[in-house]
């Protein structure tokens, strides 16, 4: 039986990907560019992806005429071990001097930047993922007291992905247990930020991932 007909399920999850946006935001007129350095950072806990659909309905003759959807914007919610300070910074738009960094109540545009991760599942087949244009929404924190318990801390990230300026696109999605997945393998699909079809012929040839030391 093929795999795209077969009843398969998620087992866990793999590395997240980070990949920041050439001079940290994109245009309307050309496809985005991102920094060569890919983060592969094992680091995910659990990643929680939610969309934010709107519906329009138009009757005509007592009948549903048109039935669309629209998805413009995903909230993921990154519960993870620690992501590099380097990083970070990046995420939030922040330049150290002398290991110091100021924040201020004033209005500012965060770096935009691609977070991608690899699922893997039951057959081994994997899912691969890109969200091109991410910004962090929030970044809680918290400290506890070292006591007689051996525990590290979960951390939370809260991003939203939402369109690329160039063409719209919020989400690339890549399964290897689809029919059309021949000789293409969730590490090809990472190894660039994959934004569109013309990318398609030359899945695999980007710069190597950086493991983030």
């Amino acid at each position: 039986m093929p795999k795209a007909k077969e009843m398969l399920y998620p087992v866990g999850v793999e590395n997240l990907f980070i990949a920041f946006m050439t001079d940290g935001k994109d245009t309307a007129d050309v496809a985005p560019t991102y920094d060569e350095l890919i983060y592969s950072l094992p680091t995910i806990e659990t990643i929680g992806i939610a969309g934010a659909p709107t519906t329009a309905r138009k009757w005509a003759s007592n009948k549903i005429f048109v039935n669309v959807t629209k998805n413009g914007q995903f909230t993921l919610t990154l519960d993870h071990t620690a992501i590099p300070v380097e990083v970070a910074d990046k995420m939030n738009g922040k330049t150290a001097e002398k290991g110091v960094v100021f924040e201020t109540a004033a209005l500012i545009e965060l770096p935009y930047f691609a977070i991608g991760f690899i699922a893997p599942l039951n057959d081994g087949s994997k899912i691969a993922r890109w969200y091109p244009k991410c910004q962090v929404t929030t970044n809680d924190e918290s400290y506890t007291t070292k006591n007689d318990e051996t525990t590290i801390p979960t951390q939370q990230l809260v991003m939203t992905a939402t369109p690329l300026l160039f063409n719209d696109v919020t989400k690339v999605d890549f399964n290897s247990a689809r029919d059309s997945a021949t000789g293409v393998t969730a590490e090809d699909f990472m190894e660039q930020v994959i934004t569109s079809k013309e990318q398609l012929a030359s899945l695999g040839s980007s710069a190597p991932i950086d493991g983030g030391e």
